[in-house]
Order: structure tokens, then C-alpha cells, then sequence
């Protein structure tokens, strides 16, 4: 239990530092957030170590090799450790890239996937409590929910048509490994409903802290809905249809009512559904493979579904994040922002009467809207700008210094009216992004790992059918 203990403890600092990434900015590697994470991690990598050691102690590393739940286990381990320096690399070598899917962030993230599911097959293989093998599958789904997390927290730094296929394939993949490593009826709803409860308690611990919260995701209706199927209809090929059907039956009600959550637009509701069914099914194809008799159809259909995603992607357009690494510092700004109901009206003073106000920018899910900052006669800048979705946005107010450098200072605002902000926030100078062949292969190099590393989660604890020898007549 106490790897599974710090493995929550990580899934928790996760929407911690996020939280603090959205209310303060960028921090440093050491901060409270960062340490808790990789000191969890940290312990669930050495409990897992100390559960191997006899049989290294014995056969070596050979032994490590042969055994599949050790092979992953430090498989999954090399992942975070190359993971935390890439992404300190990558910013140093690339510039502002904050995004959550940036290539050392996903990484990252498939690592501790990696890990959760090579914890609980090992609970499982220890014949371990009811108890224990439930919360090690509750840490396999919240895993699986992290890509999704800046959505959960109304932070969303690409369009909303992606939110719900990719809770429907997190989702997928954890109940199929949880049905796969647990045949107890019911499974993934028990996991499910520890999740809830974990993330209730995440955002009672972040309200008191001050921070902003995420939202309590209603994946309990999800696994319910996926449990009751299973029970009727056994085949895992149905998860790609009950999952996505499921999710955005229980979410697209809810999001309008819950804090933080981002909205699907009506528009979005069709190809979002489209998306998720096509992802859904192809991660029951590439942990699951085809059945004989639908092979032709279910490849074709594979084919189709990775193409539709593929495309989707490569199309969509390229995010800034609403904390872009932020870099070197260049004084302070106050900002003074009144949101009304589709506009809100800023004033800005800074400490460096040099520094001259070029700009003002609103920036949310992959939207960018602009306006002016015209200077007073108090000698503030004064703007206003117009926001024409609900939600979270960030604002940007740009400037050049005395070097004709460029700087930049932000501030969230939550729309909606009557909304007062006072900040004192940084103006720094952003590091300018670095794109070329270097970028390109370390991006084709660490996706690549992330993509080789899920494939092989997927396809973790099957049984290996054995075909048995024809008679001869």
C-alpha cells in the first residue's frame, strides 16, 4: 500500500503544480509541487524495486528481462528519468513550450501510466486485498485522466472538439487493463468511485491552499454504464462504442454547471463523438487485435480511424500556452481588469516607465483576440477587449523596452460580469520559440517512445493463446 500511497500523492501534486502554473506562473524545478511528485514517484519506483529484489538478487538482470511486470516496471522508470532533464532541455533548446501534449510533458505522462499499470499487476500477482488491487486500478484511470487535465481545470490550450475523445481513450484503455488484470464483476466502477473520491479531496486540499481547482469528473457514470454492458454483452469491441456514447452523455450536461470546466460547443458535439468512437476502437484494436471473422472490416476500420486522427492532428493549429516558460525578468506590472459579460476593461501600470505598451491580447483553447492599450493621462495604459466564449481566458499585454526588446506580462480572468482582478504580476522577457530539423527529430524521438511505450501498456497481462496442432484424419 504505500506505493500505491505515492502514487496518489504524484497524481495529486500533478493538479497542484498545474493549479500553480495557472494562478502564479512558471516556478522553478524545486518547487513544493515538483518535489512531492518526483519524491512519490520516486518511492513507488523503489517499493517496486524492493518487491523485484529477491528474484534480481537471484537471476541478475536476466531476470528482469524475462519477467514482463519487472520488464515495465523499469521500462516505465527510465521514461520519467529521461522525461524530467528532456524537458528542461527542451525548453532551454526550444523555447516557450508549456502545453500539457508538448513531447517531454506526454512523455512523462505515458511513463506513469507505464507505472501504475506494472503496480497493480504486481498487487495482483502478490494475490494482494480487495482493497489494495482497487486502488492501484483507481490510480490506472486517474493516470489516464491526466492528459485531459488542463480541460478539467478550464485552462484548455487547444480547441474543445479534443476533450471528450480523449476521456473516451483514457478511459477505454483503463477499463480494459483494470477487466484484463481484475475479472471481478463490477471492477471498474469500484475503481472509478475511488477516483471520485480522490479527486473530491484534490479539490477541497486546493481550495483551502487558495488555488484553483479542477473538476470532479463524472467517469463513476461512465464505468457504471461500461460494467452493465459488459455484463450483457462481453465483448470488449462494445467499449468503443458504451465509452463514448458514455462519456459525453454524463460530461456535456455537467460542464455547464461545474467551476472550471471547459464547455464542448454545440457544434462540436457530432465530430467530438466521431473522434472518440474512432479512438476508442483503436485502442481496443491495438490491445485487443481483431477477431478472425471481422479481421478485413475491423483493419479497414482501424485504417479509417487512425487516418481521421492523424489528420485531425496535423491540422490542428499550433497552441500557446497560458504560461509560455515565462523567462527573464523585466520589472512589474499592475493590472486592474473588470470583466463584463463579453468584454473586459483593463488598466495596467508598470515600474519601468521605459517599458512602452504594444499591445493587448486574449488568448483561450487555441483562440486569440486582440485590442489596444492606449496611455492616461495618470500614466497607466488602458484597453479593452472583447471575449466571446465562456470560460477562463488569459490576457496578454505586450511591450517593447528600452533595447526595443519585446516583454510581456499576464493575468487570468474568469468571463463572466462583474468579475473584479488586482495583480501585481511579472513582465518578463518570453524566450523566442526554435523550430528546424532539431525540434523536428527530438519531437519524432520522444512521441515516438511515448507511442512505443502505450502500444506495449495496452498489450500488457494478455494471455497468450497457443494454437493448438491440427489432426490429421
Amino acid at each position: 500500500m504505500t506505493a500505491v500511497a505515492s502514487g496518489a500523492l504524484a497524481l495529486f501534486s500533478t493538479y497542484w503544480d498545474d493549479s500553480l502554473h495557472t494562478d502564479v506562473g512558471r516556478d522553478t524545478f524545486w518547487s513544493a509541487p515538483h518535489v512531492l511528485l518526483y519524491g512519490s514517484i520516486l518511492v513507488t519506483l523503489c517499493a517496486l524495486t524492493l518487491w523485484a529484489w529477491p528474484r534480481v538478487r537471484r537471476e541478475g538482470i536476466a531476470g528482469i528481462v524475462r519477467d514482463p511486470v519487472l520488464r515495465w516496471a523499469a521500462v516505465s522508470g527510465v521514461a520519467v528519468g529521461i522525461a524530467a532533464p528532456a524537458d528542461a532541455v527542451w525548453h532551454t533548446a526550444f523555447g516557450q513550450d508549456a502545453v500539457l501534449w508538448s513531447p517531454p510533458h506526454l512523455l512523462a505522462i505515458v511513463a506513469t501510466i507505464a507505472l501504475t499499470v506494472a503496480l497493480l499487476r504486481a498487487i495482483a500477482r502478490q494475490g494482494g486485498s480487495g482493497l489494495a488491487v482497487t486502488a492501484a486500478e483507481a490510480l490506472v484511470l486517474g493516470a489516464a485522466l491526466v492528459p485531459v487535465m488542463e480541460y478539467d481545470s478550464d485552462v484548455p490550450q487547444f480547441s474543445a472538439l479534443w476533450y471528450l475523445p480523449v476521456v473516451s481513450i483514457g478511459v477505454t484503455l483503463a477499463v480494459l487493463l483494470v477487466r484484463r488484470l481484475d475479472p471481478q464483476p463490477g471492477a471498474a466502477s469500484r475503481a472509478t468511485l475511488l477516483v471520485t473520491v480522490a479527486r473530491l479531496l484534490t479539490v477541497a486540499v486546493l481550495a483551502a491552499l487558495g488555488h484553483s481547482t479542477p473538476i470532479v469528473p463524472p467517469v463513476l457514470l461512465v464505468a457504471i454504464a461500461a460494467d452493465l454492458v459488459h455484463s450483457w454483452r462481453p465483448s470488449s469491441w462494445w467499449l468503443a462504442l458504451v465509452v463514448p456514447a458514455a462519456v459525453h452523455a454524463a460530461y456535456l450536461p455537467l460542464l455547464p454547471v461545474m467551476p472550471h470546466g471547459a464547455e464542448v460547443s454545440a457544434d462540436q458535439i457530432a465530430p467530438s463523438l466521431l473522434l472518440a468512437v474512432a479512438g476508442s476502437a483503436l485502442v481496443v484494436m491495438v490491445s485487443e487485435g481483431a477477431p478472425r471473422a471481422w479481421h478485413r472490416g475491423v483493419q479497414a476500420a482501424t485504417v479509417a480511424s487512425a487516418v481521421l486522427l492523424s489528420v485531425t492532428v496535423l491540422t490542428a493549429t499550433r497552441a500557446f500556452a497560458h504560461d509560455p516558460g515565462q523567462g527573464t525578468d523585466a520589472g512589474q506590472a499592475r493590472w486592474q481588469a473588470f470583466v463584463q459579460e463579453h468584454a473586459v476593461e483593463v488598466t495596467l501600470t508598470t515600474d519601468d516607465p521605459a517599458l512602452r505598451p504594444t499591445g493587448l491580447i486574449a488568448r483561450r483553447a487555441g483562440e486569440k483576440v486582440t485590442g489596444q492599450l492606449t496611455p492616461v493621462s495618470d500614466g497607466a495604459e488602458r484597453g479593452r477587449i472583447q471575449l466571446h466564449a465562456e470560460g477562463r481566458w488569459f490576457l496578454y499585454a505586450t511591450f517593447k523596452d528600452s533595447r526595443n526588446r519585446t516583454a510581456e506580462s499576464w493575468v487570468a480572468v474568469q468571463q463572466g460580469p462583474g468579475r473584479n482582478v488586482t495583480q501585481t504580476r511579472p513582465v518578463y522577457l518570453p524566450p523566442t520559440p526554435t523550430y528546424g530539423a532539431g525540434r523536428t527529430t527530438a519531437t519524432v524521438v520522444l512521441y515516438g517512445m511515448a507511442a512505443a511505450i502505450l502500444v506495449a501498456v495496452a498489450r500488457s497481462g494478455r494471455i497468450r493463446r497457443v494454437a493448438q496442432p491440427q489432426q490429421q484424419s
